[in-house]
């Protein structure tokens, strides 16, 4: 049985994990915007700006996690793991824009539409969008009082996500290294950092949810 209310958590820590969880929301909210991007060629500036208001939006909220973390809201036991996470959470909207942008570069400037690439970067997205979804949903849990071996049931599965991620990003990147005749200097390395940014996002949502895990046994020792 799991627990429904949690008793390690100051008020104070509880109200970071709302703005966390609020900012994981809005990460989903760009990451759809972000495939629109990819899988289409219509309102592309649209989706973008949808995602820029959304990191002002991150910035904001993940300024008020700190600033609530260092007036003492939180045990000193676990302010590193709290302020790594809200750093990281804070990542994640920053690199979307960087891929909406990126992608939005590739299709109109660079004018690259080859269906061989973008399909494998496309089903990249949609995987690291999964892997966000459970991170998401992680936050709810520990916030919600669930039980640690439930909570690190989520952080494995999030790491096996990470690990099928991993294969897609090889196989995106086989495909552009085969193609790289075909392709123009400025364009492959633009996909190239495109695929190792997907990576990245995916490497910083695994990150998070280690430090969860370690607060949470860091506040129940």
């Amino acid at each position: 049985m799991m627990w429904k209310r949690i008793n390690f958590f100051r008020s104070g820590e509880i109200e970071i994990m709302d703005f966390l969880e609020k900012h994981t929301k809005l990460t989903l909210h760009s990451m759809d915007n972000l495939v629109r991007i990819v899988s289409s060629d219509s309102n592309l500036e649209d989706y973008l700006k949808t995602i820029k208001k959304n990191e002002k939006k991150g910035d904001r909220i993940c300024y008020k996690a700190t600033r609530k973390a260092m007036e003492g809201a939180v045990s000193i036991a676990i302010i590193n793991n709290l302020i790594k996470v809200i750093d990281d959470v804070d990542m994640l909207l920053d690199k979307i824009l960087y891929l909406a942008r990126e992608s939005i570069r590739l299709k109109t400037s660079l004018n690259y539409k080859d269906k061989s690439v973008w399909i494998p970067i496309y089903e990249n997205i949609l995987h690291s969008n999964l892997i966000i979804r459970e991170l998401n949903t992680m936050l709810e849990e520990v916030k919600s009082g669930y039980k640690t071996d439930h909570i690190l049931k989520k952080r494995d599965r999030i790491e096996e996500l990470e690990e099928e991620g991993d294969e897609l990003k090889a196989r995106a990147l086989d495909i552009i290294y085969d193609r790289a005749n075909e392709i123009n200097d400025k364009t492959f390395i633009l996909l190239r950092d495109f695929i190792l940014t997907i990576d990245d996002l995916e490497d910083l949502c695994e990150d998070i949810a280690n430090h969860i895990i370690l607060i949470k046994y860091i506040l129940e020792s």
